[in-house]
């Protein structure tokens, strides 16, 4: 049975019955040149200074990371009072953006020494010996002029390393609430009424970059390409192309029920399946980047026709496959189904996603089951975790589903005739011509994402016995904790110890992307060890694994307040490229290949639960991909369970 409305739940944001026009966007975009004179000279001043304190004394303070929330400073008791009375002023979204701190460059000497320690335990003696020849040269050489060069180009932009960065219902009723979902919020985005996680001291400036957005090749580096807001979804069914509105033509947006129609529709169409390559076309997205650049130009800039579909698809709010699979989805006594679920969203079948469209690509499957994929260059995991959250907490509580028996009786008796004469438009075919050429690049790309996805293996463990609340009695971090266990399954795996990635956040700072928070310390390895000797009791393990925890935990808030290791030395490797000068040590750090890359998925907007009322309202994270050809990706989703 689905779950029921709850009075207590309400939207996180305000839902339009209307898609805004040209004049009212204007109207909150450009707020500003309503003000007249005199409140600018009445209000100008005091807005300065309690902006310029809370710049400084508020949002720039970080010591309260570094402190144990029992026994605070007084500093971090005052920072704590000022942030309990601005929730009874919440913040707009995006509103405390610019008060945010700039991102500073680490000292260089310490980013270096922060390197050498992380490699300790990944390299021979003989090996060490080298690489720290190399940093001291690099320290005394090019090193220094590097960063006179990172700190000149950290005056003139937001964030030094950002620039460099990113260069269970019927399938019709499920797309059907996420048409409607992601439309209004994108609409909230747009005009600041989506709620901000943590009260506005994390930056939300990559969430514009949610929706209308696709990565477009070049030649020698890709570009995002933005779309403003946009009134349409990209839908990929059977092998075609669809353009799905979700507004009519006075620009009314369409309900739910309205939208559900126009997916029964399309899915009862005849005949709409598509053969051969003119059926995988999406194939092409999924080629060698400089390739694609060219196939694009050649098969769709140069053709009219071909040019119009590809802007339709590329300016949508999102692109979205009906996939024919029904054996797919979420069910904790069978682990197998979700592998496959997960690998599934993750690859497809090698021509139903759009590789483009950076974010979103969402995938229903026939039995209702839903999922998706996103690329990486947009944006980061927890901006698109609150948007998933959001997403979770209205298709359960605001537009929840009606019974499955009602569901089909109303699809029985859908009637094309009598919701088209009340308005509504149906789903657009996007015709593309394909010739013979065109035809041999698909079936090429096609061929090899097959043997790719044949190459990729996705395992997935269920775990319900016990959650992080027991972790936290053991005085260990969750993710530290797990962090841990990893190293020592690696460990016991490959009997070595291996680069290991972990994504870590520096959001407290303007328009910031990820850190890497190296998991290999010499604690670490110390407590793998101490595992593998029978010789060393419980409690010593214990001790050690607390020890090492500890200092993981350490790493990662020195990585949330900009301490960091690899941006930095990323951002000077760019310097390096871009002025021709030669960097051993440069080199050395950026072919090192990370054999476990892992991360884990935030409660961003602490909306859900798997205990009492709301039981059940939660979304399962994602999949990590590996980001080395012999290497493992892993991804791990807390669920809010208690012990």
């Amino acid at each position: 049975m689905p779950l029921q409305h709850s009075k207590r739940m309400q939207p996180p944001f305000p839902l339009r019955t209307k898609f805004p026009s040209r004049l009212e966007r204007a109207g909150y975009k450009f707020y500003f040149s309503h003000i007249g004179i005199a409140s600018l000279t009445t209000a100008y001043l005091p807005v300065f200074v309690i902006r310029f304190v809370l710049r400084h004394f508020y949002f720039k303070y970080k010591r309260w990371l570094f402190e144990s929330p029992k026994n605070p400073s007084i500093p971090s008791r005052i920072w704590a009072a000022i942030r309990y009375l601005l929730t009874f002023v919440p913040p707009r979204f995006k509103s405390c953006d610019a008060l945010l701190p700039r991102q500073h460059v680490p000292k260089l000497e310490k980013t270096v020494e922060r390197y050498l320690a992380s490699i300790q335990q990944l390299h021979s003696g003989k090996e060490l010996a080298e690489i720290e020849i190399m940093a001291r040269q690099f320290l005394s050489m090019e090193g220094r002029k590097l960063q006179m060069m990172t700190q000149m180009y950290s005056l003139f932009v937001d964030n030094y390393v950002t620039g460099f960065w990113e260069k269970l219902a019927t399938r019709a009723a499920r797309a059907a609430r996420i048409a409607y979902i992601e439309m209004q919020q994108q609409l909230a985005i747009d005009q600041q009424t989506f709620t901000p996680a943590s009260a506005g001291l994390i930056c939300t400036s990559h969430l514009d970059k949610s929706y209308a957005i696709t990565r477009e090749p070049g030649e020698k580096v890709d570009k995002l390409m933005r779309y403003g807001i946009s009134r349409h979804i990209a839908v990929i069914y059977n092998g075609g192309l669809y353009k799905v509105f979700t507004v009519d033509k006075n620009d009314r947006i369409y309900n739910v029920d309205e939208l559900t129609y126009i997916f029964v529709e399309l899915i009862n169409r005849a005949n709409t399946k598509t053969e051969g390559a003119a059926g995988r076309i999406p194939a092409l997205t999924t080629d060698d980047r400089t390739q694609w650049y060219h196939n694009r130009q050649r098969f769709f800039e140069a053709i009219p026709k071909n040019k119009k579909a590809l802007r339709e698809i590329e300016s949508s709010i999102m692109a979205l496959s009906l996939d024919d699979d029904e054996d797919m989805g979420y069910d904790p006594k069978d682990p197998d189904k979700l592998s496959r679920f997960i690998k599934s969203m993750m690859a497809g079948n090698g021509a139903n996603r759009w590789a483009d469209k950076a974010a979103f690509n969402y995938v229903v499957c026939k039995n209702g089951a839903f999922g998706g994929i996103i690329e990486h260059s947009v944006a980061d995991g927890c901006d698109f975790g609150s948007i998933q959250e959001n997403l979770s907490l209205m298709e359960h509580h605001i537009v929840p589903y009606r019974p499955r028996e009602e569901q089909l009786k109303r699809e029985k008796l859908f009637d094309e005739g009598k919701q088209k004469a009340s308005g509504l438009r149906f789903a657009e075919r996007l015709e593309v011509d394909v010739d013979d050429e065109m035809a041999s690049e698909i079936d090429r790309c096609y061929a090899t994402q097959v043997k790719a996805n044949n190459n990729l293996d996705v395992s997935s463990l269920v775990f319900r016995d016990w959650g992080k609340d027991r972790i936290k009695q053991c005085g260990c971090s969750p993710d530290a904790f797990i962090q841990m266990a990893m190293q020592l399954a690696n460990y016991r795996d490959q009997g070595r110890f291996t680069l290991t990635y972990e994504a870590a956040s520096p959001r407290f700072y303007r328009n910031t992307r990820t850190e890497t928070l190296r998991t290999v310390t010499d604690d670490s390895c110390e407590f793998v060890r101490a595992m593998e000797n029978d010789d060393i009791d419980r409690n010593k393990k214990a001790d050690m694994l607390r020890k090492a925890c500890k200092l993981h935990s350490d790493h990662n808030r020195d990585c949330m307040v900009g301490k960091g290791v690899d941006r930095h030395l990323f951002v000077l490797y760019v310097m390096a490229q871009a002025t021709g000068t030669k960097s051993p040590f440069l080199d050395h750090v950026i072919q090192q290949e990370w054999l476990l890359s892992t991360s884990h998925a935030p409660n961003m907007v602490n909306n859900r639960t798997e205990d009492g009322e709301y039981e059940g309202l939660s979304w399962l994270g994602g999949a990590f991909g590996a980001v080395a050809e012999t290497g493992y990706g892993w991804i791990l989703e807390f669920f809010e369970v208690s012990s």
